[in-house]
């Protein structure tokens, strides 16, 4: 049997992560950019731009280098939210090495700070090379 599996990841964990699927034989994958958000609505000013206090209405603009803050400054938000660019994985593997191919994932993607990603399983039916016509495991 096959599985999917998803993972939304931080563009900049996108090299490793290969690095890491590759040494376990796994090259064959699909790498998507996207853009979303996560339980905390988005990133807003302060996650973005950690040194601008939340309170910031006495903080002068800051006109060179736009930033979030700066952004939130000039068009007077209080909380702007944006869309976080990430990358979307999606490789298919043998059920076997669903568990060792998440671990992996997860151990070089974790960093404790919220937008680190999602990972998705899901079952795969079957799988076929338009080129030849393999299907199933061989054809992955």
């Amino acid at each position: 049997m096959l599985v999917e599996i998803t993972a939304i990841i931080r563009r900049d964990k996108v090299a490793p992560t290969m690095r890491g699927l590759d040494a376990m034989g796994l090259g064959s994958m699909t790498i998507t950019t996207v853009s979303g958000r996560g339980l905390q609505g988005g990133n807003v000013m302060t996650d973005l731009d950690r040194e601008i206090p939340a309170e910031y209405d006495a903080v002068s603009k800051i006109t060179r280098n736009l930033t979030p803050a700066s952004f939130a400054l000039v068009h007077s938000l209080t909380r702007p939210v944006f869309w976080i660019p990430k990358r979307m994985l999606q490789i298919v593997v043998p059920s076997g090495m669903k568990d060792e191919v998440v671990d992996m994932i997860m151990s070089l993607n974790r960093t404790g700070w919220m937008g680190d990603g999602k990972i998705f399983i899901s079952p795969v039916e079957d799988s076929l090379r338009i080129r030849t016509g393999e299907r199933g495991l061989e054809s992955v």
